[in-house]
């Protein structure tokens, strides 16, 4: 028997001590947000709409996903590669998660994309991805995060990159919506047939930097919705703490295109 096997790293619980309550615990299932997530990850099989019409787009334009297993003859007839970069709770669900992506600083977008343009040049981009025009004020706020660290990344690429760095700059970051990917798939669902991208709901998308989603997402929206979770964290500390503007509250907005 090996030595990990005889010496336990973690103080792991005994499983036969473990109850239901316990195992919703550890998976960090608990009241209303956990009901839904389970809700459309489980029982209805939903699919992570936008990220398959995003897949599409990136086959329609020959800018290939890059698999675990390749070599350059992989990558033949493409313009570009591209990976799923985020957390993805449709096809791995993070035990615990909100801790981890609550926090702004952890957050990357959903893709990052490597591709030459008709000069062929080396362009870099990260993608966030939505499968609807409904925008949530907590994916602006770690947007914003995401953006402001880049752009502090794309200024020190200028000011002291090396070429093999220089060339491949700035690295951009757009937020890519699919409005009708995910209404399309519950009236699929409705009328109890299969739901799969089209080249219709890839050519009815539409791609934004920030600072366009912010604009829209403040200024240009038809409906608000008051979200149940919140933020986890208590106000009144959080303002001690210097956070003069914190709020708990978490909305969402449906935008117009």
């Amino acid at each position: 028997m090996s030595n990990r096997a005889q010496t336990k790293s973690l103080d792991v619980v005994n499983p036969s001590l473990i109850k239901k309550y316990d195992i919703n615990e550890y998976l960090g299932h608990f009241g209303k947000t956990a009901e839904v997530f389970l809700e459309n990850t489980n029982d209805i099989k939903k699919p992570d709409c936008g990220q398959e019409v995003f897949d599409l787009e990136m086959e329609l334009l020959n800018i290939k996903k890059v698999p675990a297993v390749y070599n350059l003859h992989t990558f033949e007839g493409y313009s570009g590669a591209y990976q799923q970069t985020g957390f993805d709770p449709f096809s791995a669900m993070i035990p615990n998660g909100f801790t981890v992506i609550g926090n702004p600083d952890w957050y990357i977008p959903d893709n990052f994309v490597s591709y030459l343009d008709s000069d062929k040049l080396t362009n870099l981009t990260w993608v966030e991805v939505k499968g609807s025009r409904w925008i949530k004020s907590m994916d602006i706020e770690y947007m914003k995060s995401f953006q402001q660290k880049l752009d502090y990344w794309n200024n020190m690429i200028q000011t002291a990159g090396k070429h093999s760095i220089k060339s491949r700059a700035p690295i951009n970051f757009f937020i890519a919506i699919y409005p009708f990917a995910e209404s399309e798939w519950y009236r699929a669902r409705d009328e109890n047939r299969e739901w799969t991208p089209t080249e219709e709901m890839v050519n009815q998308g539409r791609w934004f930097t920030l600072s366009e989603l912010v604009d829209k997402f403040e200024n240009d929206f038809l409906y608000e919705d008051e979200l149940q979770e919140k933020y986890p964290f208590k106000k009144n500390e959080m303002v001690e703490l210097g956070y003069l503007d914190y709020s708990d509250r978490k909305f969402k907005r449906r935008i117009n295109l």
